[in-house]
């Protein structure tokens, strides 16, 4: 996928490079939604903070709230909204099924290139030099984020932080991975 006129192609910027492959590890895209639907997280924030710790940067309060008034008002205004349509048009029977699965899947095109601004988006605003980072680094970045909007994570969320964990550190076992949240707690 292209953007006319992005200052970034896709393929250029290495923080969509990194969501992309993390996304499709097992787990992940289930955990990162579930974390979305239960607490409002934004995924892609989310999985900034695992690029963010997976290059050794450990963002902090203030690293956060700049990060989400960047992306806030385009996540707000048009990723949800879309995501909103798409879900709704995947339910509708007024359009016979072959027309409306056609339209629903164009939207989520325009779903996946609005989240792909909005990753761009966040990866301009914070700059992170690519380096080192330890899945301790990963850990405490996912951390922050689910912390400052939900004090008392549950079991659930854990669990699946630890799947984002993994996704972005594949050599952390998962037994290891809520060792090392729980550690960072």
């Amino acid at each position: 996928m292209s953007v006319p006129d992005s200052p970034i192609a896709p393929e250029e910027n290495p923080f969509w490079l990194f969501s992309g492959a993390v996304y499709a590890r097992r787990g992940v895209a289930e955990a990162c939604l579930a974390l979305q639907e239960r607490h409002h997280l934004d995924v892609n924030l989310l999985l900034f903070c695992a690029w963010a710790g997976c290059n050794g940067r450990r963002l902090d309060g203030g690293d956060l709230g700049l990060l989400r008034s960047a992306a806030r008002p385009w996540h707000d205004q048009v990723v949800t909204p879309l995501r909103a349509a798409r879900r709704w048009l995947k339910q509708q029977t007024s359009v016979p099924d072959t027309l409306g699965e056609a339209f629903r899947e164009e939207v989520k095109t325009l779903e996946l290139q609005a989240e792909m601004l909005e990753q761009l988006m966040l990866y301009q605003e914070f700059e992170i030099a690519l380096g080192e980072g330890a899945p301790e680094d990963v850990a405490a970045n996912l951390w922050l984020y689910l912390t400052r909007y939900k004090p008392l994570p549950t079991d659930d969320d854990f669990a699946d932080l630890s799947a984002v964990l993994c996704g972005a550190c594949p050599e952390v076992a998962p037994v290891h991975a809520i060792r090392i949240l729980e550690d960072g707690a």
